[in-house]
């Protein structure tokens, strides 16, 4: 456990700190990114897909896909772990997915993420509490985490706002972050949208995570039935 929670402690950092860096640092800790598999011609053909028509994208080599809004734009980021990011430039909306793979071993139980959390507070809640602060030279306010659900999926959720101060304009951003654990693949959905905005509309931006599906495909079949063959 104290092992996997210093893990996920480097993933939520490399998830949510390097989004203005084209390289994350990389740990012995880590699988090669999915940017570093496909750069290096690792994966097989087709492990995704975008419908640039309805804005659907899908990956299946981490099972996970998002239905973004039909008017925004996307690409895949420019962090190291972030496979899909979806944006509105002239309002500076992003929502954007990391996955990072922790290299642990097959048998390994995947904790509960919630229970991590109750355990190892200070040191998960570093990230958004320290380092973000210090990257925007500003300080998190109304930070709050809590436990909720995604198709059935334990998640964390944190939500907190801080200032921007951007040439001539100044304004709050609300920032919120949902990761889970699933088996050995750490998921981060973060959501960041000018308060502004936010507070207009507080339902849409909420809703948002809802357009995440986590895919389901033949391996998952057969490790089912080979279960209930035991």
């Amino acid at each position: 456990m104290k092992n996997i929670t210093l893990l996920l402690f480097f993933t939520i950092t490399l998830a949510s700190c390097q989004e203005n860096k084209k390289k994350a640092d990389v740990t012995d800790d880590f699988e090669k990114s999915y940017k570093e598999q496909k750069d290096a011609d690792l994966l097989p053909e087709h492990t995704e897909h975008f419908d640039s028509i309805t804005n659907l994208y899908s990956n299946y080599k981490y099972k996970v896909s998002f239905d973004a809004p039909n008017h925004w734009s996307s690409d895949a980021g420019v962090s190291e772990h972030t496979i899909f990011r979806t944006f509105q430039p002239d309002s500076a909306i992003t929502f954007a997915i990391n996955v990072i793979e922790l290299k642990v071993a097959e048998n390994k139980k995947t904790p509960d993420i919630w229970e991590m959390y109750q355990i190892q507070k200070e040191k998960m809640d570093y990230t958004y509490k320290v380092l973000i602060p210090k990257q925007f030279n500003s300080k998190a306010e109304d930070f709050e985490a809590s436990k909720t659900y995604l198709k059935n999926k334990t998640m964390l959720k944190r939500q907190f706002k801080y200032l921007v101060r951007e040439l001539d304009l100044e304004y709050y951003n609300t920032s919120i972050v949902y990761q889970t654990l699933i088996d050995k693949l750490s998921y981060t959905f973060s959501l960041d949208v000018p308060t502004m905005f936010y507070d207009e509309n507080p339902s849409f931006y909420d809703n948002l995570i809802r357009n995440v599906s986590f895919l389901y495909g033949k391996d998952d079949v057969n490790k089912y039935l080979n279960k209930k063959g035991n």
